[in-house]
């Protein structure tokens, strides 16, 4: 009995530490939705999830507790022909904190600038190091996004592989490709700015930033929370300083879409000056929301 035992822990063993490094939920929302028949957005559904949760995406091993949780939206909003749509794609993953029940956000995220083609029943491709599609490309893109900043959060440039993946899928679109998100001169926020941002020299205070709020911050909460709150401010002024250098870094405004809330609640437990200093920090970040950082003093 105990030889069966340990084979079946053995095996049970494997498998947790083959299981892919993703949780994915992928939804399709059809608010417009005039001639495409809806089945053919389940099977997108379905294939995106299965594209996404079961490709090995890095060499390392992922027990189960260990997967990110990450979901994607996307929205359709025009049929631009029987297989081809316009849509918006919300991406968001988060990851735990240690010593906790919490989970961070470390993106929420959304493009408004995704045109691809999907056939039902053609498998989803993707191979690294050349183009094959759109879509297969945009998940790809975002995927590894994911990937970098989680690992970023846990290591000093730990994601870094993993922002050149997206650099060179970025790289590898062809120029006769007509969809737009991929090149300088689509706008200002789309998948180009992106990466541009997170690799840019300008914003290496942003690298060290993103490492010390979630490992030297967040993880040390349930130790210290005065000690967190301090590396999480020092992390903050470091965003400061990344924005002054580069005021229009996408990079910085995902942080702040991911982290006010969650910064809101940590300084309201801190004293009037650390309050002040954040409050000030939040205000240059992002101006517009200035009204969502008066909380911190309730």
């Amino acid at each position: 009995m105990k030889k069966y035992l340990m084979i079946f822990w053995g095996l049970a063993l494997a498998v947790s530490l083959s299981a892919q490094e993703l949780i994915a939920q992928f939804k399709v929302s059809t608010p417009k939705l005039q001639n495409t028949d809806p089945a053919v957005f389940r099977d997108l559904e379905e294939d995106a999830r299965q594209f996404i949760n079961t490709r090995t995406w890095t060499n390392d091993k992922f027990a189960n507790q260990e997967r990110i949780k990450c979901n994607f939206l996307l929205t359709i909003k025009e049929e631009l022909g029987s297989n081809t749509f316009k849509a918006d794609l919300t991406v968001a993953a988060s990851r735990p904190v240690f010593g906790s029940n919490y989970e961070t956000t470390l993106i929420n995220y959304i493009d408004r600038e995704i045109t691809f083609n999907y056939e039902p029943n053609r498998p989803l491709n993707y191979v690294q190091n050349s183009y094959t599609d759109q879509f297969t490309a945009i998940l790809a893109f975002y995927i590894n996004i994911i990937l970098g900043l989680d690992y970023e959060s846990f290591s000093l440039n730990g994601g870094n592989d993993y922002f050149l993946i997206c650099q060179n899928i970025v790289n590898q679109i062809p120029a006769n490709v007509n969809a737009s998100g991929w090149k300088a001169g689509d706008g200002n926020r789309n998948r180009y700015w992106l990466i541009e941002s997170i690799l840019s020299p300008r914003l290496r205070p942003m690298r060290q930033a993103w490492y010390q709020y979630h490992r030297l911050g967040l993880d040390l909460m349930h130790e210290n929370a005065t000690e967190g709150r301090k590396a999480i401010q020092r992390a903050m002024e470091s965003i400061d300083l990344a924005k002054r250098n580069y005021p229009v870094g996408n990079w910085i405004q995902l942080f702040v879409d991911a982290k006010t809330s969650e910064l809101v609640e940590i300084f309201k437990k801190a004293d009037k000056p650390q309050q002040d200093l954040i409050f000030n920090i939040l205000n240059r970040l992002e101006p517009s929301s200035a009204s969502k950082y008066q909380a911190i003093y309730q």
